[in-house]
């Protein structure tokens, strides 16, 4: 490092060592992943030391989980800004990001080898971007439609992107074929093709420890671990229910009033004035509710009278729950209820309420529609072994329901295991030629990026990486552009012919787009000012307003 003259204690990193910290930086971040790609892919531990000195583990092959893992535990700029560019895209598309993470690590590291030829950052920038556009190009050219003729989707399709989606096309490791149906049903269910909406909030996982993975179910409705406070014996019920939310409490005197009373009249009014219980049930009674939910505490005297006016009454239900209760039941949330509140009867909703048996010491509380009637949301019910094969088991049909959300909002796919990637970086390749100098080397390069991809696949499943790759260029020439990396870890001609092989295209489209966005930042940079100053109250308060390499103001 080199001092700055101009402010003692900042120091200047040279390019060539700011570019070989990138370099590291953006290796070290997809090798956390790299391991875990694709069907073969192998497991990641994470284990750490939480506050209360508890250790805290969990085994996992997906890569937002692995990477958002380090979330505030690191300082390293690039690092950070790896764990941005993932936890954004997670959040838009909740799948595909063990991908965008090694396409952004090689296009970085790839970057800063162009750069230490001397070629510049800019014709490196150009050159990712005309590689980009023609795999986006050729991506929508070989893309495999999802619909039908009359522009229905098909199911076999949707099928096989979940099973991806879920388990990679590996279904010996974990048995999720046997509900892959169930989770297209779930995702369809919420669905609007003609708006071109998903709510996969309507569509709510719930983990359930016991049985096995192949157990878990599809329920109308909503289904939580709720604690009905009284009356259990009322349900199964069906009729109106009513969502408030807020407390039910009587209202009470406090303990310094002093109160005269001249004659009985007055006792009963005193006493009826301080305990308003029965009041408020008679009121909610008059609705003919069989179910109240709220989310503040209740009075047990309040909970005991509305027991006896044949309502049950769940009480402290978390906000999440609570709307979803108010999504399925079609009932509107309405305040805090007093003895003589007018309750509107559009607010109610409508639903059977009963108990379901989890297979564990407790009930679970469900809230299904009547005979007939389709509920606006559903629940999957999630079961393992343990609770944390249930939990693994869960967001694995998370990534499957991703999958599938993008699917439906555009029923397009790509061939999966490599096969996108290989039939691009060929194209890619060819365009190279068109170019001159640094611009055709940078081009050439974006190819040999794409390639990594199916080479990392087949690393993983026991190939050898450089043949297998050979093996795939060869197929491809010869016509066969669905040749990839096969889910048992082989190489086939067609990845998809047997019902299987198949990534959502706006995941993939996205997850490329955002790593071509993400090193175009980073590759302009030739240098690190670092302060190196101990922090101090006297420097602070009296920083200087221009910053380093600027001249002051007279």
């Amino acid at each position: 490092m080199t001092t700055n003259d101009l402010y003692t204690g900042w120091s200047s990193v040279p390019s060539r060592e700011t570019r070989q910290m990138i370099r590291d930086a953006s290796r070290q971040m997809g090798s956390l992943v790299r391991s875990t790609l694709g069907p073969q892919g192998m497991d990641k531990m994470i284990v750490r030391r939480m506050p209360d000195d508890e250790l805290r583990y969990f085994a996992s092959n997906d890569g937002s989980a692995i990477i958002e893992e380090f979330d505030g535990e690191t300082d390293h700029p690039i690092a950070k800004h790896f764990i941005r560019a993932v936890e954004d895209h997670e959040d838009d598309y909740g799948d595909g990001a063990t991908t965008m993470t090694l396409l952004a690590s090689e296009l970085l590291a790839t970057a800063m080898d162009l750069a230490d030829r001397g070629i510049h950052p800019n014709d490196v920038v150009e050159g990712f971007s005309i590689g980009a556009q023609r795999t986006l190009e050729t991506w929508t050219d070989t893309s495999i439609s999802l619909a039908d003729a009359s522009g229905k989707l098909d199911r076999e399709k949707l099928r096989a992107v979940v099973m991806t989606g879920m388990t990679n096309g590996r279904e010996k490791e974990w048995p999720l074929g046997a509900i892959a149906d169930t989770v297209v049903d779930a995702v369809v269910r919420v669905s609007d093709p003609e708006t071109g909406s998903v709510r996969l909030d309507h569509a709510k996982t719930v983990t359930v420890p016991g049985g096995e993975v192949t157990d878990t179910e599809l329920v109308e409705g909503v289904v939580l671990p709720e604690t009905v406070v009284t009356a259990e014996r009322l349900l199964p019920a069906t009729g109106p229910v009513l969502l408030v939310d807020g407390a039910l409490q009587s209202r009470s005197l406090s303990a310094d009033v002093n109160i005269n009373v001249e004659s009985e009249g007055d006792v009963e009014r005193t006493v009826g004035g301080l305990d308003e219980s029965e009041a408020i049930a008679a009121n909610v009674a008059l609705t003919g509710a069989v179910a109240v939910v709220a989310t503040g505490d209740v009075d047990m005297a309040v909970a005991k009278e509305l027991a006896h006016h044949g309502a049950i009454l769940l009480r402290n239900v978390k906000t999440t729950d609570f709307r979803y209760i108010a999504r399925a039941t079609g009932a509107s949330p309405r305040g805090p209820i007093r003895p003589n509140t007018l309750i509107d009867e559009t607010v109610l909703g409508k639903a059977t309420v009963r108990f379901r048996d989890t297979g564990r010491d407790d009930d679970w509380v469900a809230f299904e529609p009547p005979a007939g009637v389709d509920a606006p949301a559903v629940t999957l019910v999630v079961r393992g072994g343990t609770q944390t094969a249930a939990e693994e088991a869960e967001r694995r049909i998370r990534d499957g329901k991703n999958a599938l959300r993008a699917c439906v909002l555009n029923p397009t796919a790509l061939p999966a295991g490599g096969a996108a990637e290989l039939a691009a970086a060929g194209e890619v390749r060819a365009l190279s030629t068109r170019f001159d100098g640094r611009e055709q080397l940078a081009v050439e390069a974006f190819a040999d990026v794409l390639e990594s991809i199916p080479k990392t696949l087949a690393r993983n499943s026991g190939l050898d990486p450089l043949g297998a790759l050979a093996d795939l260029r060869t197929r491809h020439d010869a016509g066969h552009g669905r040749a990839a990396v096969s889910a048992d870890g082989t190489i086939v001609d067609d990845v998809t012919a047997d019902g299987g092989g198949l990534d959502p295209f706006q995941i993939r489209v996205s997850g490329l787009i955002r790593a071509v966005e993400f090193i175009n930042v980073l590759t302009r940079i030739d240098g690190v000012l670092l302060d190196e100053r101990e922090p101090t109250v006297d420097r602070v308060l009296g920083e200087p307003t221009y910053g380093p390499g600027e001249m002051p103001e007279n």
